[in-house]
């Protein structure tokens, strides 16, 4: 009798540590995809795509859901996660060289220190575009109006004043010798939000991500006049020209990614890396870079550490060297 009860009683402290670790199994509830802008943009379009992805490939055994808080241009959504979701572990949020230009214009105050990285993807590289059927046709046209009257020319981009979408537009205009203080930049909270100002004749011309008007561009609604990008995208945008083929020096990506709150737990943070390793070599991603002339920028762990740390650098000098920081 007495080794049968010890028999049980083993047995008993066996289900209970299985079923702690069930219990303990991650991640345990629905996630949540933070995209800090309102729907339609970069940020909303990197939730939605890698939350269909993760879990069409069955990568992620919960559900993923998209969620959109816009305001500050991603400093709401910083501040919220720093100061009261600071060990939330069933959460990411979308980051970008956008949120970079934040920190370097001190509109976010603290560093890439003060949250976890997880994760950058890949590459949106700029265009500027014009509504299709306008007066404008090519950038070396646009440049020139530009150039013979800067205020007549408005602009709108997804970023604020002094950030990624106004550092491009500043560097078209320095190419063609106008000065960054003297264009009409106009800053909406998302790139849908931008894109609705051009298609409805708001503003003369649109500055933000190839990704962003990758569908307007296919359907004919939007001629982009040229990519910011080293060499000419795939897909929908093989035709059209990089501002440096048409003798403009502008080189401009905004990589996109995700990142946790402060004090999430490293097995966490090594779940969603291994995840998003996971789902970049899908099929059904590889699509979604086809779709939106995405370039694959995958990293993790030092690697990332470095490269923002290097990028914010690097945007504080162009920021001064533009005349943009405050």
């Amino acid at each position: 009798m007495k080794r049968l009860w010890m028999l049980t009683a083993a047995a008993v402290v066996l289900a209970m540590l299985s079923g702690g670790l069930a219990m303990a199994a991650y991640p345990s509830k629905a996630v949540e995809l933070i995209a800090p802008a309102n729907p339609g943009g970069g940020w909303d379009l990197t939730c939605r795509s890698s939350a269909k992805v993760l879990q069409e490939a069955k990568i992620v055994p919960v559900p993923v859901t998209v969620q959109n808080k816009p305001g500050g241009f991603g400093a709401v959504v910083w501040n919220d996660i720093v100061k009261n979701r600071r060990k939330d572990d069933h959460m990411l949020v979308a980051f970008s060289a956008v949120l970079t230009t934040q920190l370097a214009l001190q509109n976010i105050k603290g560093s890439y220190k003060d949250i976890a990285p997880i994760a950058s993807l890949f590459v949106d590289y700029g265009v500027i575009a014009v509504k299709k059927g306008g007066p404008h046709k090519d950038l070396k046209g646009f440049l020139a109006a530009m150039k013979q009257n800067p205020g007549s020319i408005s602009v709108a981009g997804s970023s604020p004043p002094g950030a990624l979408d106004h550092i491009k537009l500043a560097l078209l205009a320095q190419s063609s010798g106008v000065a960054p203080k003297d264009i009409r930049y106009v800053a909406f909270q998302g790139g849908a939000d931008a894109l609705a100002a051009l298609l409805g004749g708001h503003v003369a011309a649109f500055v933000g991500d190839a990704g962003e008007i990758a569908a307007h561009t296919e359907a004919g609604t939007v001629l982009p006049l040229a990519t910011l990008s080293p060499n000419r995208l795939h897909g929908i945008y093989k035709d059209t020209p990089t501002a440096k083929e048409l003798g403009v020096d502008v080189v401009s990506g905004n990589w996109r990614g995700f990142y946790g709150p402060p004090e999430m737990p490293k097995d966490a943070q090594a779940y969603w890396r291994d995840a998003l390793a996971k789902m970049i070599k899908t099929d059904g991603w590889k699509q979604v870079l086809q779709q939106n002339a995405w370039i694959e920028l995958y990293q993790t762990g030092d690697q990332l550490d470095s490269f923002l740390a290097k990028e914010l650098a690097s945007y504080e000098k162009i920021l001064a060297d533009v005349g943009l920081k405050k």
